[in-house]
């Protein structure tokens, strides 16, 4: 109602037991000196800069100029078959703006400890 965000639990890195695993995710965008239509693409890419995940079909019309906008949304889970570097990419009015790394990593899990019989 405020019109403020509020952005919790940002990271770069996922660590998953086994894999494939499949991530939630939500994006925040704060956009500088905007007017006009605009439509958003992310891309996920792996190591090897192949497409494994892809978030389309956000618009957003700006009537106002303004100095800057900000926005929100919610994506699918997206999948991670494999742990290495990842990168999202994100295109605007399908023109590349940025780049953001994630790192996922296989972690062991520990079986919790029993304590010994009194």
């Amino acid at each position: 109602m405020t019109g403020k965000w509020s952005v919790i639990g940002v990271f770069d890195r996922v660590m998953a037991p086994k894999f494939p695993v499949f991530h939630p995710l939500a994006f925040y965008l704060k956009l500088g000196d905007v007017e006009g239509r605009y439509a958003f693409k992310v891309e996920l890419r792996d190591a090897d800069d192949r497409r494994v995940g892809l978030i389309e079909g956000i618009q957003l019309e700006v009537k106002v100029p303004s100095q800057s906008f900000e926005v929100g949304f919610h994506a699918p889970p997206l999948p991670l078959e494999k742990p290495g570097k990842y990168q999202f990419q994100l295109y605007i009015n399908d023109e590349f703006v940025a780049s953001v790394p994630l790192d996922v990593l296989q972690v062991q899990i520990q079986p919790p400890s029993v304590p010994p019989p009194a």
